[in-house]
């Protein structure tokens, strides 16, 4: 495999690493942040009556505030919308007044509101919801950081020379020799022979002629 066939394919395994990674940190922080239960503060007494009434309110949607000793004045505040009708529920918590600690509505006062509470983490966090939050974070980080940077430029692979180009050598044409200079000799030798005896030549040549006719 290639270095330009194996980049895209690195690219594409970072891709889905970034998804999942930050696909887990999302599904963390909606169980870490929207899964936390307040836990009810007060005295005893009140924590212990805020869990009676969460069966009847609603979990975490229920507060209670007791003062006094002698003449109690109990204060339970329900999340939800105001101007609700509250009578079928003030029946249900003074019944568990009652059971619970001793209530008695012709001495003690019992106040009953309903309003929207105000939306919060709830307790904080722990050490190790902290850590795997800031792990899952920084590795998301560090995976989108991968993918938008651009990769670097590979060095060009060195192309091959071309090979000298070798013009064919055209083939020199043969030169005859030169004519020897004994040729030449011969045949002055011969003119001067046809002057000097015209009849002997003749005779000479026809003697040739003859021979090759034959």
């Amino acid at each position: 495999m290639s270095a330009k066939t194996r980049t895209p394919y690195i690219r594409l395994i970072a891709l889905a690493a970034f998804i999942l990674a930050a696909g887990l940190l999302s599904l963390r922080v909606y169980d870490v942040f929207g899964g936390v239960k307040s836990e009810p503060v007060g005295s005893s007494i009140e924590r212990e009556l805020t869990y009676l009434l969460e069966p009847i309110t609603g979990a975490d949607k229920v507060r209670v505030s007791i003062t006094g000793r002698t003449d109690r004045t109990v204060l339970v505040m329900i999340d939800g919308d105001m101007g609700s009708d509250l009578r079928a529920l003030r029946t249900q918590v003074e019944n568990i007044l009652i059971a619970s600690l001793g209530f008695d509505p012709a001495t003690e006062t019992l106040t009953l509101t309903q309003f929207p509470f105000a939306r919060g983490v709830g307790n904080s966090l722990t050490p190790l919801q902290i850590a795997e939050l800031t792990g899952l974070g920084l590795l998301s980080a560090l995976l989108f950081a991968g993918l938008i940077s651009r990769p670097s430029a590979a060095s060009p692979a060195e192309t091959p020379r071309p090979a000298p180009r070798r013009e064919p050598v055209l083939a020199q044409p043969a030169r005859l020799p030169a004519p020897e200079t004994s040729m030449g000799s011969e045949l002055n030798e011969a003119a001067q022979l046809a002057e000097t005896k015209p009849n002997e030549t003749a005779n000479l040549v026809r003697g040739w002629l003859s021979y090759a006719e034959e």
